[in-house]
């Protein structure tokens, strides 16, 4: 990606784009055109509006996502930045109905959503549902909703494949991917990654998803483990490797925030109790942020196995080797080192377990 922004001097000649503000009611405050990179907002400029008016002038090789946000207002204005002149103009106090105009890429995006939207609507309703359902004890109605929102929430996976297929030259398409690639197998997405067309595949997204598409095919079923190093509760690093080479292994990916990492977390511990003894083993990767609250779900969930963490948050290192995006999710590694299955839960953990050693 190369983004380079001039914004509190005249353009430059290398500049190709200029987005002009327009704000009743912005006058004298800061604007500051940020980018969300791994993770972490990293602002590249600022202006201060005059008149209700500011700009920013830049460069970027292909359509870039930014959020514009201020110093004395807490909403933002996400915005497809792109080569020529933008223009946003609205109310300072209403920055949800703001008018962008001069950017095609947003016009895509603003496009898709209008259609993948109506996935959104209906799947909160039948959350609704699902929620009163279950105060009235109705386990048939809960049955029920639960298979129509898997049927919706697969329909609108296929709306976002087809997306990307019917428009391999967008790198509206490679953001709408990355955005939702957690969802997909890896040879969908490698499949969609590779259609990408060549005239984006310098894109900042395009890149982005072959990267992790490469990390996923070095951590898939048959390869050997990749061997990671995070400290231990008390400090002391830890390498995945020091329990490797005796037991199967679930390399077991959570956070004391997660509630259906912490529902999945009794039938981990069961399945431990019972196999332990015969070679079966957990690691536990936590992808928390506060020390406390770590330790305080291992001790309550009574996960009696090795824990680590860099306290990294969604930038845990290990994750990002074994190519995680959501949690949980785990890694099965026999006793030669070979990652045998991957996210194992419930009754498959169980039928596996009962596989190897009953």
């Amino acid at each position: 990606m190369v983004v380079i922004f001039t914004a509190c001097t005249k353009p430059h000649s290398q500049d190709n784009f200029n987005i002009q503000l327009t704000l009743t009611g912005s006058d004298g405050d800061s604007a500051f055109l940020r980018q969300r990179v791994d993770g972490e907002m990293i602002t590249f400029d600022s202006v201060v509006f005059f008149e209700n008016k500011a700009q920013f002038w830049g460069n970027v090789n292909l359509p870039e996502y930014f959020y514009i946000t201020f110093k004395n207002n807490k909403g933002n204005i996400p915005v497809f930045v792109e080569p020529g002149d933008l223009t946003i103009q609205g109310e300072y106090g209403d920055l949800e109905n703001v008018t962008i105009t001069g950017s095609k890429s947003h016009d895509d995006l603003k496009l898709f959503y209008v259609t993948s939207d109506i996935f959104d609507v209906q799947m909160n309703q039948l959350g609704q549902q699902y929620g009163q359902a279950r105060q009235m004890g109705d386990t048939v109605k809960m049955a029920e909703i639960d298979a129509e929102y898997s049927e919706l929430d697969a329909k609108k996976t296929a709306f976002i494949v087809q997306y990307a297929f019917e428009h391999p030259d967008l790198v509206v398409s490679a953001f709408v991917i990355m955005n939702n690639s957690y969802q997909f197998e890896l040879p969908m997405l490698d499949s969609i990654v590779s259609g990408f067309s060549p005239s984006i595949s310098q894109s900042f997204y395009v890149k982005k998803l072959q990267d992790y598409v490469k990390t996923l095919k070095s951590v898939e079923v048959g390869q050997p483990f990749v061997d990671f190093n995070l400290n231990n509760p008390d400090g002391v690093p830890t390498a995945l490797s020091s329990v490797i080479g005796k037991n199967y292994v679930l390399v077991d990916f959570w956070a004391s925030w997660c509630s259906p990492c912490r529902a999945e977390n009794p039938n981990v511990v069961a399945a431990y109790k019972k196999y332990h003894d015969k070679g079966f083993d957990v690691f536990g990767v936590s992808f928390d942020k506060k020390k406390e609250a770590w330790l305080k779900a291992i001790a309550d969930d009574q996960l009696t196995w090795t824990h680590v963490s860099d306290l990294k948050y969604w930038n845990c290192e290990a994750g990002k080797l074994y190519g995680i995006q959501s949690i949980p999710q785990n890694v099965l590694i026999s006793p030669d080192g070979i990652i045998i299955e991957k996210n194992l839960r419930g009754q498959d953990l169980r039928d596996k377990l009962e596989e190897l050693f009953d």
